[in-house]
């Protein structure tokens, strides 16, 4: 473990902690570090990460019918093995929320599957004079447009500033070196690995277009979207049970087509 004084240091430590995992800031129920998901000390036969936005955090779902623990159920029931699932899903975060959290806690976690949900490309991690990450995304904006949210004058002073850069060009640039970087982190560890996307519109269209052009690889794409088939309610467009039973099913049914070798391989392993 290493100790870090922000005041000596030039880089924000709580998101870029050395040696450490960064703290998330998930809703109930949450283990140690602050992630919906089971405790990162307590390996199983197979362990799994699944990384993305609220959707994957599941906002609004019971823990149970999250499809990170859903997938993690069904692949138990399959391989006759425990299986952890350690869920990064975190509300409001985007491209570089993953690239940054898969950068500090591979080495540490060193997990056998790396499932990311792709989620809105326009959101963007801002570090504030004051060390605070600020996540800037559209929904956001039209919340604070219509009222519904009241920001500190400051934060809504950088607010305003995002909203006059925004371009759609420039989500699509950082989606693509954000992407990339995941590939190239996830590569390098030589685990198990695949993505999709949230179905929030125009995100599917795009993530077949980088396909398309090769820019995302066409062999890690699980072949669906997280597509929303029910939600919480009439104010909550999250997806709710359905949609999640219906991904997990997908995921589940992708890793064993792919991957089930490979897998068994793992939940066979003795160590001597």
């Amino acid at each position: 473990m290493v100790f870090l004084n922000q005041s000596l240091c030039t880089f924000p430590i709580n998101e870029f902690p050395v040696g450490e995992i960064p703290v998330g800031r998930t809703s109930e129920p949450r283990n140690a570090h602050g992630y919906r998901c089971d405790e990162f000390h307590e390996r199983k036969k197979i362990n799994i990460v699944f990384i993305g936005d609220s959707w994957t955090e599941g906002s609004g779902v019971a823990f149970e019918k999250t499809f990170s623990q859903i997938s993690c159920t069904i692949l138990s029931e399959k391989l006759g093995v425990p299986i952890a699932n350690w869920n990064m899903g975190h509300g409001g975060k985007g491209y570089e929320y993953i690239a940054r959290t898969l950068m500090m806690t591979l080495d540490i976690l060193e997990p056998d599957v790396v499932i990311v949900t792709l989620p809105s490309m326009d959101r963007r991690e801002f570090f504030t004079e004051e060390i605070n990450c600020l996540d800037l995304g559209v929904s956001t904006l039209v919340a604070i447009d219509k009222g519904v949210i009241n920001p500190p004058p400051l934060i809504g002073e950088l607010y305003s500033h995002y909203k006059g850069l925004r371009s759609q060009w420039d989500d699509a640039a950082k989606a693509i070196m954000h992407y990339k970087l995941i590939e190239l982190l996830l590569n390098e560890k030589n685990v198990i690995w695949g993505y999709s996307t949230n179905d929030w519109p125009p995100a599917p269209n795009r993530i077949a277009e980088y396909i398309k052009y090769g820019f995302f690889d066409s062999s890690r794409y699980l072949g669906y979207v997280f597509e929303k088939v029910d939600q919480i309610s009439d104010t909550d467009g999250h997806p709710a049970d359905k949609s999640h039973e219906l991904y997990a099913s997908r995921i589940c049914d992708w890793l064993l087509s792919r991957h089930g070798e490979k897998l068994s391989s793992i939940a066979s392993f003795t160590e001597s």
